[in-house]
């Protein structure tokens, strides 16, 4: 067995270089993480980081008066300014109109220039003595290119980001149309359980009422004892709806807030459904219904505008068979 054997610096030199090439090594495997087993969650230090970060974002309020009463018009007009859906469909649909003027860029000449600067010393002999003579040189070069042909190849690259960028617009008001449907919901939904709770408090005060008068017909004599707790249980029943009818209140006043983008507990007083003009009649039919959907859903617009973005690939796929003028 042949033994290695080096100078005690040597040594203490390739000992560090080991242990910095181990510390290179772990630094990755403590960065980055799996979870250890399936049957519990994973927890780590990045994790406790961002839960930090996320505790330091400030709340996002509306200004929501209490005390006002809100129309439809005017949560559907909140709604679409402040919800965060939106504003990343627009920000979605702004890249996608970037990367179609990336594309569009290709219809242009390439210009690149590149400068060389370099430094020289010479050192010349001048009898007994050296002379240094430093001398500089500068180089400029540009390179100017421009694809005139290439068989459908950029044209199709084009067509496909300027379709893309299409289905983006119509995703970005898919996203209104959707947030517009959320706040119809939530609206109709919450003067649903109000009108309930009007309901519930109607019942609960008649409930009490006759368990009033039951029990004073049993002092005088007039009712038994199981008319009397039927009364009672009548009563606890109107209880127990009218605090199911508030909790649902509660929960479609929180889904609305939600929906227009601001905390769950902000109080949100709906016009009331007396208040409201509901036409007696649909002005369109069914089949004109279906034919305006077709035509106007923004959903169905961007899956044709996806169509047009795969024929335009299909069409630059299909440059690839010819020569490259490269």
């Amino acid at each position: 067995m042949a033994a290695f054997f080096a100078p005690r610096g040597r040594q203490r030199a390739f000992h560090g270089f080991i242990l910095f090439a181990t510390a290179l090594n772990t630094i990755p495997l403590l960065a980055q993480t799996a979870p250890v087993s399936s049957d519990h969650p994973w927890h780590s230090v990045s994790e406790r980081e961002i839960a930090g970060e996320a505790a330091r974002l400030r709340e996002s309020r509306l200004g929501i008066d209490p005390g006002r009463t809100y129309s439809l018009a005017e949560l559907i007009d909140l709604a679409e300014a402040h919800n965060p859906e939106t504003r990343i469909a627009w920000e979605r649909a702004r890249a996608q109109v970037a990367a179609s003027g990336v594309a569009r860029s290709e219809l242009y000449p390439t210009l690149a220039a590149a400068a060389l600067s370099q430094t020289s010393r010479f050192e010349i002999p001048f009898g007994p003595f050296f002379v240094r003579e430093t001398t500089q040189s500068l180089e400029g070069t540009l390179d100017l290119r421009y694809l005139i042909f290439d068989f459908g190849g950029r044209s199709g690259r084009i067509s496909a980001a300027a379709a893309e960028a299409l289905a983006s617009n119509f995703a970005f008001n898919d996203v209104h149309r959707r947030v517009i449907f959320q706040v119809e919901q939530t609206y109709y939904r919450l003067l649903n359980a109000s009108g309930q709770e009007d309901a519930a408090r109607a019942s609960l005060t008649n409930a009490e009422t006759v368990q009033q008068s039951a029990e004073e017909r049993l002092k005088q004599g007039l009712a038994t004892l199981p008319d009397v707790l039927e009364a009672r249980s009548a009563t606890a029943l109107a209880r127990y709806e009218l605090q199911a009818v508030l909790g649902a209140e509660d929960i479609a006043r929180g889904d609305l807030a939600a929906t227009l983008g601001d905390l769950p507990n902000v109080v949100i007083h709906p016009q009331p459904l007396d208040r409201l003009s509901i036409s007696n009649s649909v002005e369109d039919t069914v089949d004109q219904a279906i034919i305006r959907a077709f035509a106007e859903r923004p959903d169905l617009l961007e899956q044709l505008a996806e169509v047009r973005s795969a024929r335009a690939r299909v069409k630059e796929a299909n440059a690839a068979f010819y020569p490259n003028p490269a």
